[in-house]
């Protein structure tokens, strides 16, 4: 075990797998939604509830490892490195998210298509009915990638 990984506590954890949850299922994914910025605090947290969950479950050894649709650039060899590697690109705190988030660099894309975010980054979006979000080029999926990422880690950490 890594000592420089925490540990949560068995609430810790399930307050975490709930906001997961929640975020989840938040109107703010929804294709239908208002683009007025909010859905990037929203999606900022679920990666960082998300890092926490995938390192807990690592650390008890079972590392969330698929990589179905993770964009493997060499930094990137899975979808828990994928989480780790977006939140290290976001604030430190949850209470640092809306004062310190850098929104040019996160963009979301719903359905399939092809395009340049107005940033100057090119994206791909492989599924209809899916929402892409994106930290400049590197892509997860909401439900196909976060939601399996975390229903796959769900029984070990409960």
């Amino acid at each position: 075990m890594n000592p420089s990984v925490m540990l949560y506590t068995a609430d810790q954890i399930k307050q975490r797998l709930n906001r997961a949850h929640l975020l989840l299922k938040s109107p703010l994914f929804d294709p239908k939604s208002l683009d007025d910025n909010s859905w990037k605090v929203a999606f900022a947290e679920l990666i960082m509830v998300s890092d926490d969950l995938l390192r807990q479950s690592s650390e008890l050894g079972h590392r969330i490892d698929f990589y179905e649709g993770v964009g493997v650039t060499g930094k990137i060899q899975d979808i828990t490195s994928l989480v780790e590697w977006m939140r290290a690109c976001l604030p430190k705190s949850v209470a640092d998210l809306s004062v310190q988030l850098t929104t040019q660099r996160l963009n979301r894309y719903f359905d399939q298509g092809t395009g340049y975010f107005a940033n100057g980054y090119f994206f791909t979006g492989e599924f209809d009915g899916e929402l892409a979000l994106f930290i400049d080029d590197q892509r997860i999926y909401l439900k196909r990638q976060l939601g399996r990422a975390i229903e796959e880690a769900e029984p070990f950490l409960v």
